[in-house]
């Protein structure tokens, strides 16, 4: 069985960010719930909801990210909004009683300037390790 981490073609930091989450209701509606990531990539987010939320199911999304100041100064902070795609929840299915779902969704759309800023953030996180 192939390892999981080869099928990845972006790099995936562990980031602890606020997200907005646009979560459809089964009556047609849309709430919004305030979560944190677990970790991302330019290609996706994976993070804890206290809702089972189905694969496939369309997600509005805005996550909140620092970046460097562009002349050097300290970082700021920086919001990217952005649509996904469920792809995983843990557990798969909803279960009676369960309040903690990890979440994965792909991204479908970021605009430019969004995507500049989120892999300005990961460049800021990954030159933290060194």
């Amino acid at each position: 069985m192939a390892d999981h981490n080869e099928r990845r073609r972006a790099q995936r930091v562990d980031a602890n960010l606020n997200l907005e989450v646009k979560l459809p209701q089964a009556d047609g509606s849309i709430s919004t719930a305030s979560l944190e990531t677990i970790n991302i990539s330019t290609s996706g987010v994976y993070f804890r909801s206290d809702h089972f939320i189905e694969p496939m199911t369309k997600l509005g999304m805005e996550l909140e990210v620092t970046v460097p100041a562009a002349d050097g100064g300290a970082p700021g902070s920086a919001l990217v909004p952005c649509e996904g795609l469920v792809v995983r929840s843990n557990p798969e299915a909803a279960v009676a009683g369960c309040t903690d779902y990890e979440i994965a969704v792909f991204f479908t759309h970021i605009e430019a300037d969004g995507m500049a800023n989120l892999e300005r953030h990961i460049a800021l996180l990954l030159s933290d390790l060194d």
